[in-house]
């Protein structure tokens, strides 16, 4: 039976009893009770030697060696030298002798580093540069804190990140202001953009659960921010979008962009007849802008008059959406196609040319927008190395303009959301924008009284 003593400076009592081992070896253990009332320590006691038996005897290596590793706290707890640090070496070796696997320990910046590598994995280059970032700020809001555990960060450090950034806080840059002159104050973030960022964090954390790193994610009762000051998208009327197909196919608009002398005329024509075939696919069949440039004649079924592909936005889903092509595309793409391989792009001159950038297919359709005469509606101006200028109408606004001329010719929401590939009436709802003469003729249906 255990035998209690007391070690000089210590309230507690600590048993001490034998226990044959498997090999029939007789080992001495001494392990503190944590009972400071003798009665109590004497129960406990008990229980302990009662414990170390059964594992001595078992049969059980796993066990065998889990009692050892547990003793051995026990012992480090009793001579006070049971540091976090010596608890968590302590902790993953129990992990491994029971799953086999060692237990992991992360940091804020070691768990934000593999996820974004696990990320990159499966997601889109343009997806994991926006996780990328958003992750690396909270990294930078979190300051030093960032290389602390991972289980540190609390709800309320959660509201507080998504807080900085709606006023627009951003990392500290490495160049020098000029003595005197405060930084300016940056521009505060839209709702969406906000909820942007506290979407990817809430990511990074629900991995983390799944991980078995936390119990709870503290970004899981986060509610998304009303987006009431969102740029809300207009729509180009007919004549406008007919104003900008004849304008593209003028040379002219090109001459901001690209320098004089860089291409020669049959370049700069192949561009103003693709980008003519651009809009009247961004218009007639509601493709996205990076969605038009990839398409090949392998898309298009002039016999069946159809435009199939699969949109890059919702590829995961490998969905392929089949538009009807309109009389006007069709009288576009039929004198094109004799002799295309399928293979070859729709729009060879804007096939490889990037999205962005200052002679980006976004910037060529500005161009085209100005030459045009076609306001784009600017809602909020740049600073210069700060907020981004934003612009109610795009490229993308000849979708939204799709949507909109169907629903005011009386065209069903479900025929509008095959055609664009809406699955969410929420989402298709944002696309469409009923003219009031639309509006007037439902009323009119109303019988008098």
């Amino acid at each position: 039976m255990a035998t209690l003593i007391k070690r000089p400076n210590s309230p507690n009592w600590i048993a001490c009893f034998d226990v044959t081992q498997a090999d029939g070896t007789v080992r001495r253990l001494k392990v503190s009770t944590k009972k400071t009332k003798k009665s109590d320590a004497q129960t406990e006691a008990i229980r302990i030697e009662e414990a170390a038996t059964k594992s001595a005897t078992s049969t059980s290596e796993t066990a065998s060696k889990s009692f050892a590793v547990l003793t051995e706290a026990a012992e480090a707890a009793a001579r006070g030298e049971l540091s976090e640090g010596r608890a968590r070496e302590l902790l993953a070796r129990l992990c491994e002798i029971s799953t086999g696997s060692p237990l992991r320990f992360y940091t804020v910046r070691t768990w934000a580093q593999a996820w974004l590598a696990m990320k990159a994995a499966t997601g889109k280059t343009a997806t994991q540069a926006r996780y990328k970032t958003h992750i690396d700020t909270f990294v930078a809001w979190l300051g030093e804190r960032a290389d602390s555990k991972l289980e540190i960060i609390t709800k309320a450090d959660v509201r507080n990140y998504r807080e900085a950034i709606r006023a627009g806080w951003q990392a500290p840059t490495k160049t020098p202001q000029p003595k005197g002159k405060a930084a300016p104050a940056p521009p505060p973030r839209t709702a969406k953009t906000t909820n942007h960022y506290a979407s990817d964090l809430a990511g990074m954390f629900r991995a983390a659960v799944r991980e078995g790193l936390l119990l709870a994610s503290p970004a899981a009762a986060l509610d998304k921010l009303p987006e009431h000051d969102s740029t809300e998208r207009e729509v180009f009327t007919v004549a406008e979008v007919g104003r900008m197909v004849s304008k593209a196919g003028d040379a002219a608009w090109q001459d901001p962009i690209f320098p004089a002398g860089k291409a020669d005329a049959d370049t700069r024509a192949a561009r103003c007849d693709d980008w003519q075939g651009m809009i009247l696919v961004g218009f007639y069949a509601g493709a996205r802008l990076g969605d038009c440039a990839r398409l090949t004649w392998g898309n298009v079924n002039l016999a069946h008059k159809t435009l199939s592909f699969m949109p890059e936005k919702t590829s995961r889903k490998r969905k392929l959406l089949e538009v009807p092509l309109h009389p006007r595309l069709v009288a576009y793409l039929k004198p094109r196609a004799k002799g295309a391989p399928k293979d070859s792009p729709l729009f060879p001159s804007l096939f490889a040319a990037p999205v962005g950038g200052r002679r980006g297919l976004c910037s060529q359709f500005i161009g085209i927008m100005d030459h045009a005469g076609i306001d784009r509606r600017t809602t909020r101006q740049g600073t210069k190395g700060g907020q981004r200028a934003q612009h109610a109408r795009s490229f993308h606004a000849l979708r939204h303009s799709l949507t909109s001329v169907l629903a005011n010719l009386d065209v069903s929401e479900e025929i509008r959301r095959r055609i664009v590939g809406h699955e969410s009436a929420e989402v298709h709802a944002g696309y469409t924008h009923t003219e009031r003469e639309t509006l007037q003729r439902a009323v009119e249906k109303m019988p008098s009284v």
